[in-house]
């Protein structure tokens, strides 16, 4: 229970269906661990999420970094399902050692105003946390964290805050919701149509990808030709990994979000990212001719706020194995909830 509201992760729900559930208050002892667990590590800017006492993922915001990230993220057997590098370079071979602003699971865009905050290259922008909070529970655990995105020069752009709620499901299909709000509170700011971007980004591992990867949207394409650029509410990364079975990573786009449903800058050598703005670059696309609007620029005024939300799905099996269309449903069209006491 957190702000008044009671969140819990309903056991074999099915859709369409009323079911009855008798929800229990558990006296705690002195000692107990929260299903979903967040420790600061000491003397470092990083927080570890635990569930069930396995280590999941986590939150690294140190000023080393130009941008905070979520890394490692363990997938079902202890498997490293997004890019190790350049977090851990010495466990990366020196051929997945590209792009080095590809940082696991991050939030970012390439063009913002005239500032690059993708790219980490020369004249590239910051974003610098000033503030994180973070706390546990049974059904979740949450970090927020508030930044300010600025220039090469530390002069602030527009500010961020982001929130990771982190669920208690079993490895075989961890749950991330991340929900991003931007508030021009340092004056008019213009999210410039760039193909580079991603409000939710992820770098798979360099085992998942090329030969091995199997990239699919919602409407049944696969590989990067059909899925690059198209507008769609989930896509998928996913391959066979030795010694592991299939290993895979989803991103849900939320209806409420601007744009929906989003494009997807996503290519056959690990990157995923949701892209509502690079219409110009997608709509060269034959599949997307007439689809998009030719020139994706979104102005914020002035103390505008604007907010995305995603879920991240971090699952077992294939796409079809995962259930990954219908774990989107749930997403989209969550189940009606009534108390009685």
């Amino acid at each position: 229970l957190r702000d008044g509201v009671l969140t819990f992760v309903p056991e074999g729900s099915m859709p369409n269906k009323l079911q009855d559930y008798v929800v229990t208050v558990d006296k705690k002892t002195t000692d107990y661990t929260p299903k979903v667990n967040l420790v600061k590590q000491e003397d470092k800017d990083i927080i570890d999420v635990l569930i069930d006492d396995v280590h999941f993922t986590s939150y690294h915001f140190s000023d080393e970094w130009k941008k905070p990230f979520l890394w490692p993220v363990i997938a079902e057997g202890g498997f490293h399902v997004t890019r190790d590098y350049p977090a851990d370079p010495e466990g990366t071979p020196e051929e997945a050692r590209d792009h080095i602003h590809h940082k696991s699971i991050w939030s970012a865009y390439g063009e913002v105003n005239d500032v690059d905050c993708w790219g980490e290259g020369d004249g590239s922008g910051y974003q610098t946390v000033l503030d994180v909070t973070f706390g546990s529970g049974d059904a979740y655990g949450w970090i927020k964290s508030k930044n300010v995105w600025q220039d090469k020069d530390k002069k602030d752009i527009i500010s961020e805050e982001r929130e990771y709620r982190f669920y208690a499901t079993p490895e075989k299909g961890r749950l991330i919701d991340v929900n991003v709000v931007f508030t021009a509170n340092k004056g008019d700011v213009t999210f410039v149509d760039t193909k580079e971007g991603g409000l939710v980004a992820v770098r798979m591992s360099h085992l998942m990808t090329k030969r091995a990867a199997e990239i699919t949207n919602s409407h049944g394409d696969t590989g990067e030709p059909k899925c690059w650029g198209k507008p769609s509410p989930w896509c998928d990364y996913s391959a066979d990994i030795e010694g592991f079975g299939y290993r895979g990573i989803t991103v849900f786009d939320n209806p409420g979000n601007l744009r929906y449903p989003t494009s997807w800058h996503v290519r056959g050598y690990g990157l995923m990212g949701a892209n509502a703005f690079g219409y110009s670059y997608f709509g060269e696309k034959p599949h997307n001719k007439g689809l998009v609007p030719e020139n994706g620029d979104y102005k914020f005024k002035k103390d505008e706020v604007l907010s995305f939300n995603y879920r991240v799905y971090v699952h077992s099996g294939d796409v079809e194995e995962a259930k990954v269309a219908d774990r989107f449903a749930d997403y989209a069209t969550p189940p009606k909830v009534s108390f009685v006491e």
